[in-house]
């Protein structure tokens, strides 16, 4: 199969970058879930579980993942219903000079995975650091030293001679007269090793432009454009192992609804995922018409005061303490009419009523909430808002 065929699957409008791949061939190296091409050790039975868990673990996505178009989403996708994480390995002739083992080019891996490791769908464990070509941002080079002076890479060693009689030091090319050896300073011949001289050192010596030095530059030229750099002036950039993080997760779980709602707002960052697939409920019935809903968020202004006189786990038990009773007095203040999800996120708590207005639950919230509160030893300080269907589409 050519790079070209498998650019197709990636890029099909029917989902194929979901399949499996068996390598029949024995050339797609890393980038199969499966090599089959000796067909003394194929066995039917391993075909059969990764079609199979393919399957599961495909039927287990949200239909927005199913046929997605935009590449990021592909990749979450595909590490998803492969099971193992989006490994890199050496690959020469690649541009980056490396290959994961998926259908993508490694240049738009490391691009998008860049991306969503920033947006912590992805966790990385690094793998290696790459040069980069200011020019077409390949990773091919060829490092050399080079000549201070003249970045040239044409250089030959030579030996530092020493005149003990007097002490001058210079390259072996300014003593050597065929085949003696003149010290150019005083112009005595210098015939014993040890005795008239010694070579305490090496020298580099440009062949190019004369210049001689101790120490050499390194330098990068690009195998892909030419383009030279110097060492101390050309990109890095890392590569890892990717592997989805717990946001990730919920995110293909939940569909595009669940990014959508929590990069509203930094309250709506925390919300725990079973609420958030009870509110995408919600919110679709209320977009059809069909119901009401309000959600109740709990904050705790009071949290780092607590901590500080009382401890963490002071805190944690008398917002514990807040919340169980808050959840039992609306329900009671509410007869019961209105169904009630309650959550624990991070950082603050929630409770999702359905069939309720904002402005109906924000009155009987109050009145559980005075309620709740009175029952507290320690003064948590919780600060409810009260936000409508509205607020979260």
């Amino acid at each position: 199969m050519t790079p070209q065929c498998i650019e197709k699957l990636w890029n099909s409008q029917i989902g194929l970058h979901l399949l499996p791949v068996i390598d029949l061939t024995g050339t797609l190296g890393n980038r199969a879930d499966l090599d089959a091409s000796n067909t003394l050790k194929a066995d039917p039975v391993e075909y059969g579980k990764l079609i199979d868990s393919f399957n599961f673990r495909r039927s287990q996505l949200h239909p927005d993942f199913q046929n997605p178009q935009n590449d990021d989403d592909k990749i979450l996708a595909r590490i998803f219903v492969s099971g193992v994480s989006l490994t890199p390995s050496y690959q020469p002739d690649s541009r980056s000079t490396v290959s994961f083992n998926t259908l993508l080019d490694s240049e738009t891996v490391l691009h998008e995975c860049e991306k969503m490791m920033t947006a912590e769908l992805l966790a990385g464990s690094f793998f290696d650091r790459r040069h980069i070509c200011n020019g077409c941002s390949a990773s091919q080079f060829n490092v050399r030293e080079e000549c201070p002076e003249c970045r040239s890479p044409n250089l030959r060693e030579s030996f530092y001679l020493h005149h003990f009689k007097c002490a001058y030091l210079g390259p072996e090319d300014d003593f050597r007269q065929g085949e003696y050896l003149i010290c150019p300073k005083c112009r005595m011949e210098m015939s014993h090793f040890g005795s008239d001289y010694d070579k305490p050192g090496t020298i580099l010596i440009c062949n190019s432009c004369g210049k001689s030095s101790s120490e050499t530059e390194v330098g990068f030229l690009c195998l892909n454009c030419d383009t030279h750099i110097d060492g101390d002036s050309v990109k890095t950039g890392d590569i890892f192992k990717y592997s989805l993080t717990e946001k990730a997760v919920h995110y293909l779980h939940a569909g595009h609804a669940f990014l959508e709602l929590t990069q509203q707002s930094p309250i709506f960052a925390g919300l725990p995922f079973e609420l958030i697939v009870v509110l995408n409920k919600e919110l679709k019935k209320w977009k059809n018409e069909e119901s009401e809903f309000a959600l109740l968020c709990i904050k705790y202004e009071n949290e780092y005061l607590v901590e500080q006189e009382h401890g963490n786990r002071q805190f944690f038990h008398s917002r514990n303490q807040f919340f169980q009773s808050l959840s039992h007095s609306l329900k009671k203040v509410m007869k019961g009419e209105y169904p009630v999800t309650a959550a624990k996120g991070r950082l603050e708590d929630f409770i999702l009523v359905s069939h309720i207005n904002q402005k109906d639950l924000y009155t009987f919230s109050e009145e559980a909430g005075q309620k709740a509160a009175s029952s507290l030893r320690l003064d948590v300080e919780p600060i409810l808002q009260v936000f409508g269907p509205e607020d979260l589409s």
